[in-house]
C-alpha cells in the first residue's frame, strides 16, 4: 500500500504556512502527475487525469473522453460514442465526460507518491502567485491596510501581508510624512500579474480613496441610504463631496458629519488633516453650483452659455467664494462639471483674480 498519510500531513502543514488552500495544492499535484504519465505513455492527444484517494490510499489515472452521439466521433482520442460510454456508465448522456481507467499504473503510482513532494515544491510558487493575485484582484477599487516597509525617493513599499504593495510618490498625499513601520490605509487602484510576481498598486491621493473611506466610516453610505454623487479633491488640502439622501427623513450632510463631527473627523484624520466640505447635491445645476460654493453665500446666478455659470456674491463673501488661490471655486467647478465665474455683486462687469474656474 502507498502511504499517503505522511503526504497529507505535509501538504496540510505547508498550505497553512503559506496561506494556500489545501485543495489547490492537491489539485496541482493531480494535474502534475497526470501530465507526467501522459508524457511517459506518449498519450499526447488524450486528456489524462490523476485522482488521489486518501481513504483508499491510492493514486489512479484515467483518460477522460466526452460523450458524443454514435457516429459523431471526430476526435477518437478525446471523444466516445454514446453506446460505448453506456457500457462504462449506464445513465451517461451526450455531453457528459467518462473516465476510462489506465491499466498498469500501480508501479507508476508508487513512484508518484515518492516524487510528490518534489512536484509540490515546484508548483508552490505558482500556486502562491495565483492565490495572491485572486485575493488582491478582489480588493481592487477598495481599501486595504498595510505597514510601510521602505521609503524611497520615488516609491513607497507597503507590507500587505502576502505581498509588497507599491505606492508611487505621485499617489501619496502631499506633505504627508511616511516612515517605516507606519500603518495606514490605502486604495488599491490596480492589480497586475508581472514576470516578477503580483504587483499591487496603491494610492492615498485618489478621489476613490476618499469615497471608499465614506463607505467604511458612514453606515448610511454603505447601506445605500446616502449616495455620493461626485467628488472633487486636492489631496492633503481640501475636498468637496456631493451627497444626496434616498430617504426623505435622512439628513445626508448631518449623517456624514456625525455626532459632534465624529464621523467626518475620522476621515479627516486618516487624510492627514485634509479639509472636507460635504455638499448637498441637487439635480438643478444652478442650485448645485450654489451649494458647491459653500461656505460662501451666493446672491445671484446666471447661466451665460453652455455649461458656464456666472455667480454673484456680496463683496465681503468674494474671498470666501474664491478661496485661497482660487481653491474653493476650482473645486466647485470640478464637483459640478460647470465652468464657474465668480464676481462681486457691486462689480458685476469686472472679472476677479482666481474667480474663473474650469470644470
Amino acid at each position: 500500500m502507498i502511504n499517503l498519510q505522511a503526504l497529507k500531513d505535509y501538504i496540510s502543514t505547508i498550505a497553512k504556512e503559506r496561506m494556500i488552500p489545501q485543495e489547490r495544492v492537491w489539485q496541482a499535484l493531480e494535474d502534475s502527475l497526470g501530465a507526467a504519465l501522459k508524457k511517459e505513455r506518449a498519450l499526447k492527444e488524450n486528456i489524462v487525469k490523476a485522482k488521489i484517494d486518501l481513504e483508499r490510499n491510492t493514486i489512479d489515472f484515467y483518460i477522460v473522453k466526452t460523450v458524443v452521439e454514435d457516429g459523431k466521433e471526430t476526435k477518437p482520442e478525446r471523444q466516445i460514442s454514446l453506446s460505448e460510454a453506456q457500457k462504462i456508465k449506464k445513465d451517461v448522456k451526450v455531453g457528459d465526460e467518462v473516465f476510462i481507467p489506465i491499466e498498469g499504473t500501480q508501479d507508476y503510482s508508487r513512484i508518484a507518491a515518492q516524487v510528490a513532494r518534489q512536484v509540490i515544491l515546484q508548483r508552490l510558487k505558482e500556486i502562491e502567485k495565483e492565490v495572491t493575485y485572486e485575493e488582491f484582484k478582489a480588493k481592487e477599487n477598495d481599501i486595504v491596510s498595510g505597514t510601510i516597509q521602505k521609503v524611497e525617493p520615488r516609491v513607497i513599499y507597503v507590507d500587505l501581508g502576502r505581498v509588497l504593495g507599491t505606492m508611487f510618490i505621485s499617489e501619496a498625499i502631499p506633505n504627508e510624512k511616511y516612515r517605516s513601520g507606519l500603518r495606514l490605509r490605502f486604495y488599491v487602484y490596480a492589480v497586475e500579474r508581472t514576470p516578477k510576481g503580483v504587483e499591487v498598486y496603491l494610492s492615498r491621493s485618489h478621489p476613490e480613496f476618499l469615497k471608499r473611506l465614506f463607505f467604511v466610516e458612514i453606515p448610511e453610505v454603505a447601506e445605500g441610504i446616502i449616495e455620493i454623487k461626485a467628488i472633487a479633491r486636492e489631496p492633503g488640502l481640501r475636498s468637496k463631496v456631493a451627497v444626496v439622501s434616498l430617504k426623505e427623513n435622512i439628513d445626508p450632510i448631518g449623517s456624514c458629519v456625525g455626532p459632534k463631527g465624529s464621523r467626518i473627523l475620522t476621515i479627516i484624520n486618516e487624510l492627514n488633516g485634509e479639509k472636507i466640505d460635504i455638499i448637498l447635491w441637487d439635480p438643478n445645476p444652478e442650485k448645485f453650483v450654489i451649494n458647491a460654493l459653500a461656505p460662501a453665500k451666493v446672491q445671484d446666478i446666471k447661466v451665460i452659455e453652455k455649461r458656464t455659470i456666472q455667480v454673484f456674491v456680496p463683496e465681503d463673501q468674494l474671498s470666501l467664494a474664491i478661496g485661497k488661490n482660487g481653491q474653493n471655486v476650482r473645486l466647485a467647478a470640478k464637483l459640478t462639471g460647470w465652468k464657474i465665474d465668480v464676481r462681486s455683486v457691486e462689480r458685476p462687469q469686472e472679472e476677479v483674480e482666481f474667480g474663473v474656474a474650469e470644470a
